[in-house]
């Protein structure tokens, strides 16, 4: 009972630091952070130990799902320079600065360091986002940073396994040979998963059963990956990159715009735990040192902040200059033009860390000595940067006058006209009064490029209105799969239709069931 007390007052105070965020325009993983140390100075707040075989598939198999079906795929090959240097080589990089610094100064084993050093090497976009997205940049920041936050993830705790594993000294976890087999087999297990799921989703179609299976499917992948020793991490990431691009053209609309409300719903949730157990789990380790190593210890988490914040500023700035210089030169085809070096200052900055570093760090196994200082290292990273870079990086953006590029608005209306346009060729010659009435509607929408849907009744009207929208899917998917549209845009205009569905269809019809 205590623990759901705890669980509930957390909740009620997540729900006013989300409106205080709104508020002020900080993103709501930095008063998270500093919520939930607040927490733990709480007389009553509660000792919670959490299992680190549970950690990453509790916190992170949901993360990554949710990562894949935000991120674009053409984005992927299209900045494949830029977002290898991030989401891999500066994982490293950072990895390996921070690991010489725990040998260094914190007395870690090797092993124990480089764990350190991919528990922290992974920004998380969700903060970052927070901020770029109510202050606006360029679409290719955006971009960046999803594809990073995605992909980083996967190279981050393939590092972390074989850290813990050499730390650990198992014979039976991550090994160098393993690891190699690992990766492709997480890749074939994901194909293969998302191959059945994609046969098997329409059987939960206009139920609630709809939502759940994507959560169950993707546990299931993650544990499943797990026992059979092939990575959990490709695996879901494989699934969900294909699910997000191969799901059936005819999914109800009322499903996609319930999964994508419960998922945002489930990460939040996933978010506000997971910083109250840092809070908690903080208090512990420094009530557990002798007061003489309690300072020493925040010391070197501070030295570890520094260090993940410079390297990520070095590196950004030195594959900006890499990139000039080849772009100045050779002007490669398969390149795409650098950034403003404004742009670069903030991608540099936007290297918040949040819930794949609270996760790896709750996961990592108690047997590895120095556990304690990783852990609290690690806190201090993500409270650092949510802190330091989420208050600052807003100013910043403004200051550097790097506003938002219009190459989204103009994508998006003539795309939207094209849809429009396919939606009027459906409709019959005449077609009487409710015909009449979808071609003022649209030609309307046509003039303007916005939308005016209002809530009706089901009609001739809906059932023209209907056969239009199934037709606008179709051309929209030719779009995006024929490269005419950016996943961004896809996504923009699906939604459009979704909600334009869910008006035109009967209220039994919008209805989902439990079976």
């Amino acid at each position: 009972m205590q623990l759901l007390e705890s669980l509930d007052v957390i909740l009620l105070a997540a729900l006013v630091l989300l409106v205080l965020a709104r508020k002020l325009n900080v993103p709501y993983p930095t008063l998270l952070a500093v919520a939930g140390l607040g927490f733990a100075l709480l007389p009553f707040a509660p000792k919670i130990a959490v299992d680190p075989h549970l950690a990453l598939a509790l916190f992170i198999a949901p993360a990554l799902l949710y990562a894949c079906y935000n991120t674009s795929p053409r984005a992927l090959r299209r900045f494949w320079f830029p977002l290898l240097s991030l989401a891999v080589f500066a994982v490293l990089v950072t990895t390996a600065t921070v690991a010489l610094v725990g040998v260094t100064l914190g007395g870690l084993s090797l092993a124990a360091a480089f764990a350190l050093g991919a528990i922290v090497a992974p920004p998380d976009a969700a903060a970052s986002e927070a901020v770029l997205g109510e202050v606006g940049i360029p679409r290719r920041g955006l971009l960046l940073l999803q594809g990073e936050s995605l992909l980083n993830d996967a190279t981050a705790l393939l590092l972390f396994g074989l850290a813990s594993a050499f730390a650990t000294h198992s014979n039976t976890a991550v090994t160098p040979l393993a690891l190699a087999a690992a990766i492709p087999g997480g890749v074939v297990f994901g194909a293969l998963a998302a191959w059945a799921y994609l046969r098997v989703t329409p059987l939960f179609a206009r139920t609630l059963g709809a939502s759940l299976a994507d959560f169950a499917v993707t546990f299931g992948i993650w544990l499943l990956a797990e026992r059979l020793h092939i990575s959990p991490v490709l695996g879901v990431v494989t699934f969900g990159m294909i699910v997000s691009q191969r799901r059936p053209i005819g999914q109800p609309a009322r499903d996609r715009l319930q999964g994508a409300a419960v998922w945002s719903a489930a990460v939040l949730l996933l978010n506000i735990i997971a910083f109250a157990l840092m809070g908690l789990q903080s208090r512990d380790i420094l009530i557990r040192l002798p007061s003489a190593e309690r300072w020493p210890a925040i010391g070197f988490a501070a030295v570890v902040l520094a260090t993940v914040l410079a390297t990520r500023i070095a590196w950004v700035f030195f594959v900006r200059f890499v990139e000039g210089a080849i772009a100045s030169r050779y002007a490669p085809s398969w390149m795409p033009e650098p950034p403003p070096w404004n742009a670069s200052v903030i991608l540099s900055w936007s290297g918040m860390r949040g819930l794949l570093t609270l996760a790896t760090a709750f996961a990592l196994p108690r047997s590895v000595l120095g556990r304690d200082l990783i852990v609290l290292a690690a806190f201090g990273v993500v409270i650092g940067t949510l802190v330091l870079q989420g208050l600052t990086l807003g100013p910043l953006i403004r200051h550097l006058h790097l506003g938002e590029d219009p190459d989204l608005a103009d994508e998006i209306a003539p795309a939207r006209k094209q849809l429009i346009d396919a939606g009027l060729a459906v409709l019959p010659v005449g077609g009487g009064e409710a015909a009449e009435a979808l071609r003022f509607r649209y030609g309307a929408a046509s003039k303007v490029i916005a939308d005016s849907v209002d809530p009706q009744a089901t009609s001739e009207f809906d059932e023209l209105h209907l056969q239009m929208i199934a037709r606008q899917r179709v051309v929209l998917h030719r779009m995006r799969d024929a490269g005419e549209i950016a996943e961004d845009v896809y996504r923009r205009l699906q939604e459009e239709l979704d909600w334009s569905e869910v008006d035109a269809r009967s209220y039994g019809d919008n209805i989902l069931k439990a079976t």
